[in-house]
């Protein structure tokens, strides 16, 4: 009888690892980020080449600074500053580059509808978000930094 409690207290853990381990935020290719002391993220809303290359900048200055491990960076793009994640964009290699080290690209979906786009058009590391400012709201609510470079 109470080799049958044990075995379902276990079965019981066990179902609950699953669930969560299912229902935790997926970011395929990206690394974990279960230690990051801090969290940032960034707003580009401006289309110009200063400004991309300014918040890419100050990203890869945080990165450095905490480490891949420590910071949990996400870089948003909406209005005139999606131009950053389009797939023929100067910055294509820094992208991908901050990409491999963990820093997340979210686009506009508001914005890539105005524009008449398709995640075709964009970088492949970016994901889509539904609105580049609810996606800043979102993280703020969660704790998350805030810088608009």
């Amino acid at each position: 009888m109470r080799y049958q409690a044990i075995q379902q207290r276990f079965v019981a853990a066990f179902a609950v690892l699953v669930f969560l381990a299912c229902a935790a935020p997926s970011y395929a290719g990206l690394q974990s980020h279960a230690f990051a002391t801090h969290r940032v993220v960034f707003q580009i809303s401006n289309g110009s080449a200063q400004e991309q290359e300014l918040v890419l900048a100050n990203a890869a200055n945080v990165l450095k600074y905490f480490g891949p491990t420590k910071v949990q960076l996400e870089i948003v793009a909406f209005g005139p500053g999606l131009r950053l994640l389009l797939k023929n964009n100067v910055h294509s290699k820094m992208i991908q580059s901050l990409h491999a080290e963990g820093v997340e690209f979210a686009a506009c979906h508001n914005t890539m509808m105005k524009l008449h786009l398709t995640k075709a058009d964009l970088n492949p590391v970016s994901h889509v978000v539904p609105g580049g400012v609810i996606e800043i709201m979102r993280r703020e609510s969660e704790g998350w930094n805030y810088i608009r470079p």
